[in-house]
Parts: structure tokens; sequence; C-alpha cells
């Protein structure tokens, strides 16, 4: 067994980013030998406000032993609105997740687990370079039968955005969450450089991302992210138990504009630095996850 969530990353890990670079070096290159000499309209979109996504993890052997477990993850996001709120821009936003865990070649609970998140994100222009954005996130994170005062969180971010230059960006702060398999405090920070009007370079913790658009509709893209989260619920004997699953994935991917504002995605990936936990009143078991494959498909408004 390996006690704890937070492990060095392993080799696999380390490969993974050494594949993200060579992709970042590879688009990069291309930016480089083919300057933007027209003047198209390349849109490179931002992270889904509105849509569906869903990813599949493959059967991953637990501890090296005959036990699997495989990982499906579907979000539903819906924004209210937008609204202007004493001089800052208020947008609420609720999202549904849905995972579910399946085991193959053993006796155990197959829990199926929600995340429902209803977000309040505040932004505020301090002058030309410099925005404030308060994001304040009540949640509920259980099988919705074993709901506790362990199942909801008041999740969350504050980060500052100071517009450097034209083309870059740096962004700065801290977020409570969940996302690493417990409720904690974790650093934010990135540097985006939109190198040209066809790629888009982020370099950061704990999300790191290029894209770049081969045609006006059609963009690709590579990622390293952490993917995990944390839920109370009621066994097959009745016991009240709280999980938790931590992950990185690394992938690339293609999106096609549908319509304006409208894409959708296909990304394929691998996760690794695999660990779940499972603890009630007499402990806590933690085991690690072999490596899995993913594939993920999304449609929804990128603004």
């Amino acid at each position: 067994m390996v006690k704890g969530s937070n492990k060095m990353l392993d080799g696999s890990t380390l490969k993974a980013q050494g594949l993200l670079a060579i992709i970042v070096s590879m688009l990069l290159s291309v930016t480089v030998t083919a300057q933007d000499l027209n003047q198209h309209d390349y849109t490179i979109p931002k992270d889904m406000a509105m849509g569906f996504k869903h990813v599949s993890y493959d059967y991953a052997a637990v501890e090296d032993g005959a036990p699997e477990l495989a990982y499906e993850y579907t979000q539903i996001k819906i924004p209210l609105g937008k609204f202007d709120v004493m001089d800052q821009m208020l947008v609420p936003t609720i999202s549904v997740d849905r995972n579910e865990f399946r085991v193959k070649n053993a006796n155990s609970d197959e829990p199926t687990l929600y995340t429902i998140k209803s977000q309040f994100m505040f932004i505020e222009p301090q002058d030309d370079q410099w925005t404030r954005i308060i994001q304040i996130t009540p949640s509920v994170h259980s099988d919705m039968e074993a709901v506790s005062s362990d199942s909801f969180s008041l999740m969350g971010l504050a980060i500052w955005r100071y517009q450097s230059t034209n083309q870059t960006a740096w962004t700065m702060g801290f977020g409570l969450n969940r996302l690493f398999g417990e409720y904690q405090p974790i650093p934010l920070i990135s540097y985006q450089n939109n190198i040209s009007n066809r790629l888009r370079l982020d370099l950061g913790f704990p999300i790191t991302k290029a894209e770049y658009s081969f045609q006006t509709n059609l963009t690709g893209f590579a990622s390293f992210a952490p993917v995990g989260g944390n839920w109370s619920y009621e066994s097959s004997d009745n016991g009240k138990l709280n999980a938790s699953y931590s992950s990185w994935v690394a992938s690339t991917g293609i999106r096609y504009q549908v319509k304006k504002n409208i894409w959708a995605t296909i990304e394929v990936g691998n996760s690794m630095n695999r660990l779940v936990n499972f603890n009630d009143d007499t402990g806590d078991t933690d085991a690690d996850l072999a490596d899995s494959s993913a594939i993920m498909f999304s449609v929804g408004f990128h603004p």
C-alpha cells in the first residue's frame, strides 16, 4: 500500500511531460516556419462555458493484482447568465458531474458518485492591466444517499491576471477544491502567450496546455492536467464511506467548430500517477492504479 495522495511524479509522468514538451516544440516550430502572413480570423476557443462532456478511462489493475477498475466521467454545465453587480461582472453557473467506477475480477462496490456545483464568478478589472477574479462554489459530493457534513464544500478561487503585453499575460492566486483527492488549498500560477493568431501557449500549475489553429474551424491541442475528486457514499453493507481519486492526464486532441462559438472536441490521453482511497471510522485504505488510456468527447459553447 502507498499512504497519502501527494506522490512524486513517477517515470511514466516524466515521460508524459517529455511528450508534451515535444508536442509544444513542434507547434512552436510550425508557427516559426509559417508566420501568419494572411489575415484570416483563426480562432482558438477558450474553455467550455456550457455543454456536455464525457470521459472514459479503460480498465487498469489495482495494486498489480487481479482486480481491475474502470472510470467514467460525465459533466453537464449550464451558465445562468451574465450580470453587472456592484461594478463587477457576475457569471453564475450550475454543473453536474457523474462519476461511475466499475470493478472487474473482484466482489466490490461499484459506486456512482455525483458532484453538484453552483459557481458564482465575479470579474472586476482593476485597471488596464490587472483583473481580479473571485469564484465562490458551494458544492455537494456524494452518491446522493450518504449525504453528511463531509459531502459539502465551499470551493472557489481568487486569482489576479496581469496583462503584461498585448500577447502575454500572467495569472496567479490560489484555489480551494477537491481536485487532488481531498479538500485542500492549491496554488495557481500560469503564463499565457498568444505567440501568433494561430497558437496559444499556457504554462503553469496545475494545467499546462498548447493549442494551434490549423484552419479557421479546426484546432489541435496538447495538455497535462490533474483529474480527481472526493465523495461520501453508502456501501453495499450500509456502511458510510468516503472515496477519493487522484491522477494526472497527458492528452492530445482536436476541436471542430460546428457553428459560431460551438465546438465539438475529441481527445485521447494517458492517465497516470493514479491513487484511490477509501476511508471510514476504522481508518484509510490506499491503492495504486496502473496507467490507463482515456478518450474524451465534448460539445459545447466556448466563448
